[in-house]
């Protein structure tokens, strides 16, 4: 059996009791107990759950909220799963955590945490993000207090996965940035800048509008240049060739942003290289 500790604005939206007597001395699974929060976001409202034990958070789709106890041992499985945890050891421990039981009161430590992956995937959600996204980013929080390091690691040597994949995919990501800033720099004061978009930004859903800044932002730095716009010096070349290659979605949160970017840029022609036709339609209807 698992508690899941709810806010009282979760309690209330679920109409739970005001007071709810939860037993202490039941087992618990390996992630459990959890504190799970309401966000209201646009278009869905999500419910973003912390785990006690590693701090590692999740969210899934508020409504429909009479489910939310049945459906969060799925959406459990499936986060535990992208992480790379085994599908045994995945399984075993979504199987812990049933029956579930309420509770209102939290861990003060775990509380605030909890409001801090709330305001994240507020923004997150808001900047156009899916759920599969966000809880990509969930994945990727660093903890410094109470306990130091990435919750996702702790998970994964808890329930047998590979927990130095976490740290060696981060520090892969660190030599690639630098290789990627020669690569882009090699490009300064040329007529023709092509952009490995997927290298860029490490991501093959292009939803959000801060991906747009950010690639806009991986163009050749010129420190000779002014914009009158005040953004950094970057070269605008004559024609910008996107390499889209790896790249499955372009979201119009995305698409807009980016169209928005290029005119703020002064970029006078794009050309997509390697892009599939649902990406190619979503990244022209701007143009």
């Amino acid at each position: 059996m698992v508690t899941l500790h709810v806010t009282r604005e979760l309690a209330r939206a679920l109409k739970l009791p005001g007071k709810l007597a939860a037993d202490s001395s039941a087992a618990g699974s390996t992630l459990g107990p959890w504190s799970l929060g309401l966000v209201h976001c646009r278009p869905a409202k999500f419910v973003v759950a912390v785990s006690a034990s590693t701090r590692w958070a999740m969210a899934l789709h508020a409504a429909p909220l009479a489910t939310l106890q049945e459906r969060f041992g799925p959406a459990l499985l499936l986060n535990l799963l992208a992480l790379g945890v085994p599908p045994d050891h995945a399984r075993a421990e979504v199987d812990a955590h049933a029956p579930v039981q309420w509770a209102l009161s939290h861990d003060r430590g775990v509380l605030a945490h909890l409001n801090q992956c709330a305001a994240d995937v507020l923004w997150a959600a808001n900047d156009g993000m899916s759920l599969p996204s966000v809880n990509q980013r969930l994945a990727e929080r660093i903890v410094i207090k109470p306990q130091a390091g990435i919750p996702s690691t702790e998970v994964l040597r808890l329930l047998g996965g590979d927990p130095d994949s976490v740290s060696a995919r981060m520090r892969a990501q660190g030599v690639e940035w630098h290789d990627l800033y020669a690569l882009m720099q090699a490009q300064a004061g040329q007529e023709v800048v092509t952009m490995p978009v997927l290298r860029l930004l490490g991501a093959e859903r292009l939803e959000a509008r801060h991906q747009a800044t950010i690639l806009m932002d991986r163009l050749p730095v010129d420190p000779r240049r002014s914009l009158a716009s005040g953004r950094s010096p970057r070269w605008v070349p004559r024609e910008l060739v996107l390499d889209l290659q790896g790249i499955e979605v372009a979201g119009p949160a995305f698409a807009a942003a980016f169209h928005d970017e290029a005119l703020a840029l002064g970029l006078r022609q794009i050309t997509l290289h390697n892009a599939l036709e649902e990406v190619a339609t979503q990244l022209l209807q701007f143009q």
